[in-house]
C-alpha cells in the first residue's frame, strides 16, 4: 500500500474528499492509490499540500495497517 492511501484513511477522507481538497479528479487518484498511474510532480505536490506531508513521501510502498475501526 501506499502511504498516500494509509494517510488518507487514517484522517478518515475518502478518495472522493482528498481529491476535491487536492483539485485532481478522483479517478485520478484512485488509478495513483492503485498503482496505475505514474504520479506527475503536480499531483504529489497536490496531495502533500492537502495532507500537509512531503509529497514524495506519500508514494512510498509501507505496511497495511488493516481495517481502521
Amino acid at each position: 500500500m501506499l502511504r498516500l492511501e494509509q494517510e488518507r484513511r487514517r484522517r478518515g477522507l475518502s478518495q472522493h474528499q482528498l481529491a476535491r481538497i487536492a483539485g485532481i479528479h478522483p479517478a485520478t487518484l484512485s488509478r495513483l492509490e492503485a498503482g496505475k498511474m505514474y504520479a506527475y510532480s503536480g499531483w504529489r505536490r497536490r496531495l502533500g499540500q492537502a495532507l500537509r506531508l512531503p509529497g514524495d513521501a506519500l508514494f512510498e510502498e509501507v505496511e497495511d495497517d488493516g481495517p481502521l475501526a
